[in-house]
């Protein structure tokens, strides 16, 4: 188990993108946040090795502390966005490659904003409205609204809240980003007949405002370049809220498990790094049987399902499906199988390959 300062410490990793995307900025590397992220950071597996199944004890001070992080990061957040667009203005990026390695840095920045956003939509009133805001300003203004409605239900892959087994994540992003906008617009039909003041439900308006006020910022720091980078990064980080959510639920669903519709289903990860840097988003199965609790205290559930690598190896999988079957399905029926046999990436081992399902080689963990 990491010791608990490191592992408190750790959680730090929160400001990484924008350390990096800054750092990036000054050496005339735009595109070095998401290179090292995406492209170190499932190595570091082998370096850090997987979250512990067992809770740290954190002492009063420290819990204090892991538990305004994400309020803290908050309120940095517009001040780490302005920072961007000033650099922006100042040095805009030489050349189409440099737009281009920007636009993905800034993808990676705003959609780790998203899963801090997200913690903080699950907790009380004040930093719910919080969590709208800084979601709306990393570009994703519906996150409290479709994620919400999603945790009221479980396994259903007819409204695309759960992918169906035999979708790609193309189909499921397509479907669910229609089902989401219908449902944001149904939802503020039924307040407006019922004469609600606000005609739009508990703080979208606040949070398309600030989604509207970082395009603003791009536009008039570098015109309709920086007006087209933000654009094209905010469906990026639509994109990717849908893929993540395809690849922790895929295979889940109604139509494939038969409790799923009340057992809440959903896929873990254990890598450490990924385990800090998405405030415990990977242990998305024990997430969604108590969403009250916050990231620090959250632990494996044990009978989880196990991806067979971390998200950024399946998430590039998932864009050619037959390669995402071919790692997923043998990794489905071993779980449906035995719940608790468990195999999973550990160290060395990466991504787990179909042989590492065969009954024979099967570990009890």
């Amino acid at each position: 188990m990491t010791h608990p300062l490191v592992n408190a410490l750790g959680y730090l990793a929160v400001f990484l993108p924008f350390a990096l995307l800054f750092a990036g900025l000054s050496l005339g590397i735009p595109y070095l946040a998401a290179a090292v992220v995406f492209g170190a950071g499932p190595l570091l597996r082998l370096v850090l090795g997987n979250a512990s199944s067992e809770l740290p004890e954190w002492g009063e001070r420290t819990a204090t502390l892991l538990d305004r992080l994400p309020t803290l990061y908050a309120m940095a957040f517009p001040f780490l966005l302005a920072g961007v667009a000033v650099e922006l203005y100042r040095h805009p990026p030489a050349g189409v490659a440099g737009w281009i390695g920007l636009g993905l840095s800034l993808w990676t920045c705003l959609f780790f904003a998203v899963v801090v956003a997200h913690e903080l939509i699950h907790g009380s009133p004040r930093r719910r409205r919080l969590g709208w805001l800084l979601a709306g300003a990393a570009g994703y203004p519906l996150l409290a609204h479709e994620h919400l409605s999603h945790h009221a239900t479980s396994g259903n892959v007819h409204l695309a809240e759960w992918p169906r087994r035999t979708e790609s994540v193309w189909s499921f992003a397509a479907r669910r980003s229609v089902r989401i906008v219908r449902s944001a617009i149904e939802y503020n039909a039924i307040l407006a007949a019922r004469g609600r003041r606000s005609a739009v439900h508990g703080g979208l308006i606040e949070a398309i405002a600030a989604t509207l006020g970082t395009v603003l910022a791009f536009a008039l720091a570098a015109g309709f370049a920086g007006l087209a980078l933000i654009l094209c990064v905010a469906a990026g980080v639509h994109f990717g809220v849908q893929a993540v959510t395809y690849l922790q639920h895929w295979g889940l669903g109604v139509d494939s498990v038969d409790d799923a519709d009340e057992r809440r289903y959903a896929w873990e990860d254990r890598c450490q790094f990924q385990v800090w840097l998405m405030l415990h988003l990977a242990l998305h199965h024990a997430h969604h049987q108590n969403s009250s609790v916050p990231y620090y205290r959250l632990a494996p559930h044990p009978g989880s399902p196990r991806l067979p690598a971390g998200y950024v190896v399946l998430l590039l999988a998932s864009f050619v499906p037959p390669l995402w079957r071919w790692l997923m399905i043998p990794a489905l029926e071993n779980w449906k199988r035995d719940p608790l046999a468990q195999v999973e990436p550990v160290r060395w081992r990466l991504v787990c390959l179909p042989a590492n399902y065969e009954p024979r080689l099967v570990p009890r963990q």
